[in-house]
């Protein structure tokens, strides 16, 4: 069991560190969109600097603003994944993960994550636009992965909640 107590506690701590890096990359992606418009003259003096006077200046900010709301929602949707499976993590503690409520907690990691999916396509989609403005931007390749966790979610889901039930129609008949 001692094993297992390390574990929890190393997960515990690892999905609690992950928060505090969230809020800071949360934070700093809030700050950014909302310094962006003062410091506007200057990003676009760079922006042409770097590429030239036919940049599109209008659109190369309006695409950099929008990877910064990008990151915000990014954040929010993560901050929800995090909040529920530290939720997840303290019922485990407690000695009573199969519950209605982790049923629940996992649904909705299951949205949230699927959430994550929808935000990385639109990452492809920003790709394409920073391509199309000519303007360097980091690379994209689709993440089967996260679709599989996404349905792994779903259906672990649908297990809990069921094994919940169980549980519940068992404690009923003792």
């Amino acid at each position: 069991m001692g094993g297992h107590d390390r574990v929890l506690k190393a997960s515990r701590f690892a999905v609690r560190l992950f928060l505090l890096i969230n809020l800071v990359c949360l934070v700093g992606f809030v700050a950014a969109v909302l310094l962006s418009f003062p410091v506007d003259g200057w990003i676009v003096a760079r922006l042409v600097r770097k590429y030239g006077p036919t940049l599109n200046v209008q659109g190369a900010m309006l695409a950099l603003r929008m990877v910064m709301v990008w990151g915000v929602v990014a954040g929010l949707v993560l901050h929800r994944i995090l909040t529920q499976l530290l939720a997840i993590l303290d019922t485990v503690r407690r000695g009573d993960p199969f519950t209605a409520a982790n049923a629940t907690r996992i649904r909705v990691i299951a949205w949230a994550m699927l959430g994550l999916q929808l935000l990385d396509l639109v990452q492809g989609a920003m790709t394409a636009w920073f391509a199309a403005l000519h303007v360097q931007f980091a690379t994209w390749t689709p993440a089967f992965g996260g679709w599989v966790a996404v349905l792994l979610l779903f259906v672990l889901a649908q297990v809990f909640a069921r094994g919940a039930e169980m549980r519940d129609e068992l404690a009923g008949t003792v």
